[in-house]
């Protein structure tokens, strides 16, 4: 498979974009050392910011379709380097939870817009191995921001902000270089209504939604590492540092596998890699509910990566290449917001069941989820061809 020049532009923007961009924990780790919120508004910041993420991941792919991915793109990051500038300059808590809130959306908005311009470039079976180079190229630029952004915190706060502006601007210089947006025919003018009706065109179609249900599922297990996982192994007495050591394993799995896995599986029936990996994301988090010291948690952390890699690219290319032409955005705006969705609700809900049942009450849950989640896959039978793609062709 041979990538354009094109590709490699996008590639390299989100890229930049991912480094400059600020996980919430650091925002309110500035926010609260620099005075302007309490302890008590942290939780209120961070809600805002995952409020934000998730209306991006819904709208995002239908302003896309409306706008183009590309125009998308290049009205979000001025609007993104104005953010940054003015978290410096911006003390009332009010404010703050607004900046929150966009931040949030900017953090994910162009995301439906990225596929979209990737699915134009590349033909629809080498989509999964396209996309699978762009999440690995999302992975490095956010592991670098997560350094970054703790090396600021350190030794100049606000540079985190500097850094997501002059970021953000270079993301915006590398779009600008790309070819403009394809046009597709349309037979109706825009409007509320009709992009209201191409938002919930994925969820009029029944199989679609199973398939997003059983994404959400996965998303639940998957997302525990943002939370309970941490709080487990501190329970254990594993330290920050070797926390930190262990997840960095995933990241560094992450980056080596993704490039691999859409070729390794080519051959592959579309829901075979879907089945294995919520097996092996089940089995992985469920593997936890053994675990006492660091070696056993890497162990069940290498069965997860290796789910996380199956699912990552074949999930977006299953769902794309069922999407009618000229909507890949709004059919990825669906993925995106079942996915940010169980953001906002696993982490606390994880928390929830293993403060009142106990870490490995949650684990053997997590595992009986993933086996299900499996079944599900195997049971699901989505034509390529969609009947909203021949619906899309027929109205061409």
């Amino acid at each position: 498979m041979k990538l354009t020049k094109a590709y490699w532009l996008l590639w390299t923007g989100q890229i930049l974009n991912r480094i400059g961009l600020i996980a919430p924990a650091f925002l309110v780790i500035y926010l609260q050392r620099s005075g302007i919120i309490n302890e008590s508004a942290a939780s209120l910041i961070v809600g805002l910011f995952g409020v934000g993420i998730v209306l991006a991941g819904l709208l995002g792919g239908v302003l896309a379709e409306s706008i183009g991915p590309r125009k998308l793109i290049l009205i979000a990051e001025p609007i993104a380097v104005l953010i940054a500038l003015l978290y410096l300059v911006v003390r009332d808590p009010i404010l703050i939870g607004i900046l929150a809130l966009l931040s949030g959306a900017l953090s994910t908005i162009e995301r439906p817009a990225g596929a979209a311009l990737i699915s134009t470039m590349v033909s629809p079976d080498h989509f999964p191995r396209a996309y699978g180079l762009h999440l690995m190229g999302f992975n490095v630029g956010t592991t670098l921001s997560l350094v970054l952004s703790g090396l600021f915190l350190e030794i100049f706060p606000p540079g985190i902000f500097m850094v997501w502006a002059a970021c953000s601007a270079l993301y915006w210089g590398f779009a600008k270089s790309l070819p403009p947006d394809e046009t597709v025919a349309k037979t109706e003018p825009f409007s509320l209504k009709n992009m209201a009706r191409d938002l919930a065109e994925p969820y009029r179609q029944r199989s679609l939604v199973v398939f997003l249900v059983l994404c959400f599922i996965v998303a639940l297990i998957y997302l525990q590492v943002n939370s309970t996982l941490p709080l487990h192994m501190l329970s254990e007495g594993i330290n920050s540092a070797q926390i930190g050591i262990v997840l960095a394993v995933n990241a560094v799995l992450s980056i080596v596998l993704l490039p691999l896995v859409p070729k390794l599986v080519a051959k592959w029936p579309d829901s075979t890699p879907l089945v294995l990996a919520s097996v092996f994301v089940g089995v992985g988090f469920g593997l936890n509910a053994f675990a006492h010291d660091v070696p056993f948690f890497l162990v069940a952390l290498i069965f997860w990566t290796i789910g996380e890699v199956l699912w990552a690219p074949m999930s977006a290319g299953y769902l794309a290449a069922r999407a009618p032409e000229g909507r890949t955005s709004s059919y990825m705006s669906s993925y995106f917001f079942v996915w940010n969705t169980a953001f906002m609700i696993g982490g606390p809900l994880g928390i929830v069941i293993a403060n009142a049942f106990g870490y490995p009450a949650l684990w053997l849950g997590v595992l009986v989820l993933g086996l299900l989640g499996g079944l599900g896959f195997k049971l699901l039978a989505v034509p390529k061809e969609s009947h909203a793609k021949t619906d899309a062709k027929t109205d061409a």
